[in-house]
């Protein structure tokens, strides 16, 4: 419900009185100036006309039988968007208790009866223009600039006029939190601008699934909200739902990019989940965060473990933030090994998070929330730091050709200041380049960005080794491998789980083998555990495994004695030496 939004865009006025001979009269008068008049008998009836046609200006009668218009100017202020229209009250009353009164409700101006014509017209002319302004104002106040929906703080102000409605009316109402699916690959792979018009063909499309009741909200970056008054159960907000989720599906055709997207939708029921705004948006976004940890493209309804879950959330990310400075992390190392000589050639640098009260936290804890966070930043500096002076130390122990690799995320590959980062770890060190091998996703280089092609050519011109991680994993479009210098690839570890029993991981192994050495490039398996797989992938081509057939990820202090670390992992049966 919004004013001003009229099919024909002159102002609608409505005219609040008990008496039907000045109704008509003053219905006339504004009809003949122009306006759309609609009429009222007394003051519920004129919050009921409020509700369902949100006029532009009320012209209101003070004294009438039932709810008078004093009471009706003042609950008039509680409904959405009903501090926003001004209401003139005319009445005989000319007391100067009643004038207060009426100023006091929340009217914008006072008239007496009988009515003076051409002070009313005046008096209409002014109080709409200033109205127009004063909207303008708020609109640009309250509105998120780029999608025209309510912002943070619209939303809020609504939920809780709209909780408070419910409360009177004793129907339940639901807030929907939803957020867009890895939407920071969007920005990362096609640039901020595409980003932006995601946001919007986003937003324009919810517009179009909800009804007119229902309110959508942007709170910022990909997160929207959605109340949806009058649900009669919890039935009714999961249709809705899904009908979001299933409309969000469909193909955006942006510029020449065709882009998917998923979201994830938490739920929370007014007054089952909490009775206060705030506590509904806390909890409907625990509930959001339950969605992706399910796999995301889903809606998940609240549940008072997720309040708990998303405390625990907090505090594990206020530690993130801290545990830099604490010097908490540390790196463990995963051997790689050539097929055809057994011989480790090099380890992959992983990173782990010994929490003072949790222990050892694996990077599956931690890792997505430092990239939400951003932290991902200077944990990766220092991951690259602390991996590149170890792999001097070995080099300084007996063992020059040995290489470490170092996972690098989309966040940090867009890092303008990439290339600097990794030339002072390796000045710092004294690592020479051929030493280190950068590991990339494909999400952060499958689309053409200049700032991605000049960073990775910088790179390879410095002698850095650049390798696809977890390759195979949902990307058709290949032709990065020849716009980048890459140097290998690395066989995700799904289609080596099975592939001496699935026939399609084999084929798709094999034809990932064969695709890369006709591009001259080397390929590494990863997870492999067992003879069965190793035997496999060497007899298709394979160069070179990784996983616990051939050690664990260890400290670095399992590999102090380079020489008999090699010895260990060039047997003839690496599984007699399985970490």
């Amino acid at each position: 419900m919004s004013g001003n939004a009229q099919p024909n865009g002159e102002p609608l006025i409505l005219v609040v009185d008990d008496d039907p001979a000045t109704r008509l009269i003053v219905r006339r008068a504004l009809e003949r100036d122009g306006y759309r008049v609609e009429e009222a008998a007394d003051g519920a009836a004129a919050l009921e006309c409020f509700e369902r046609l949100g006029p532009d200006l009320i012209l209101m009668d003070a004294v009438m039988p039932g709810m008078d218009g004093f009471t009706a100017c003042a609950r008039l202020q509680r409904l959405p968007g009903g501090g926003l229209t001004p209401v003139l009250i005319i009445t005989v009353l000319d007391d100067e208790a009643s004038v207060d009164r009426a100023f006091e409700s929340g009217a914008s101006d006072y008239i007496q009866k009988p009515i003076r014509w051409a002070v009313l017209r005046r008096r209409v002319r002014r109080m709409l223009t200033e109205s127009r302004a004063e909207r303008h104002v708020n609109h640009l106040a309250y509105h998120d600039a780029l999608t025209d929906l309510p912002n943070r703080r619209l939303f809020a102000d609504q939920l809780e006029q709209r909780t408070e409605l419910a409360r009177r009316k004793g129907q339940p109402l639901a807030l929907l939190f939803l957020d867009l699916d890895r939407f920071k690959l969007i920005n990362d792979s096609l640039g901020h601008d595409m980003g932006d018009l995601l946001i919007q063909s986003v937003a324009q499309r919810l517009m179009g699934v909800v009804r007119k009741s229902d309110v959508v909200g942007r709170l910022g970056g990909d997160e929207f909200t959605v109340i949806v008054e009058s649900v009669t159960s919890a039935q009714d907000s999961a249709v809705i739902a899904q009908k979001l989720i299933d409309t969000l599906a469909e193909p955006f055709m942006l510029n020449t990019h065709e882009i998917f997207v998923t979201v994830s939708v938490g739920i929370a029921l007014y007054p089952f989940d909490g009775d206060q705004s705030g506590t509904l948006i806390k909890n409907a976004d625990a509930a959001m965060y339950r969605a992706k940890e399910h796999g995301r493209n889903n809606y998940q309804f609240y549940t008072a473990e997720m309040g708990a879950r998303a405390m625990e959330r907090l505090a594990l990310e206020t530690n993130l933030r801290r545990a830099l400075e604490r010097d908490e992390f540390l790196l463990h190392y995963q051997p790689q090994v050539r097929l055809d000589s057994g011989e480790m050639f090099g380890l992959e640098a992983l990173v782990r998070w010994n929490h003072p009260d949790l222990g050892l936290v694996a990077p599956g804890e931690f890792i997505q929330l430092a990239e939400e966070t951003g932290l991902i930043v200077p944990i990766g500096a220092w991951v690259l730091r602390s991996a590149c002076r170890q792999a001097r130390a070995w080099c300084d122990a007996g063992r020059a050709g040995l290489r470490v690799a170092v996972n690098l995320s989309g966040r940090q590959l867009r890092q303008r200041n990439l290339v600097e980062v990794v030339r002072k770890a390796l000045a710092e060190t004294g690592l020479s380049p051929e030493g280190l091998e950068l590991e990339l996703t494909e999400s952060s280089v499958m689309h053409k960005d200049e700032l991605t092609s000049s960073t990775l050519w910088a790179l390879h011109e410095m002698g850095i080794r650049l390798s696809i991680d977890d390759f195979g994993t949902g990307y058709s479009n290949l032709g990065y491998l020849k716009r980048f210098p890459i140097d290998s690839l690395k066989i995700d570890r799904s289609f080596v789980r099975d592939i001496t029993t699935d026939p399609d991981d084999a084929a798709i192994a094999t034809a990932i083998i064969a695709m890369a050495h006709n591009l001259k490039l080397e390929v590494i398996a990863e997870g492999v555990e067992t003879n069965e797989q190793r035997d496999l992938l060497r007899e298709r081509g394979c160069d070179a495994i990784q996983g616990f057939l051939v050690g664990s990820p260890a400290p670095a202090e399992a590999y102090t004695d380079v020489q008999g670390a090699l010895s260990k992992c060039s047997a003839k049966d690496p599984a007699d030496h399985a970490v």
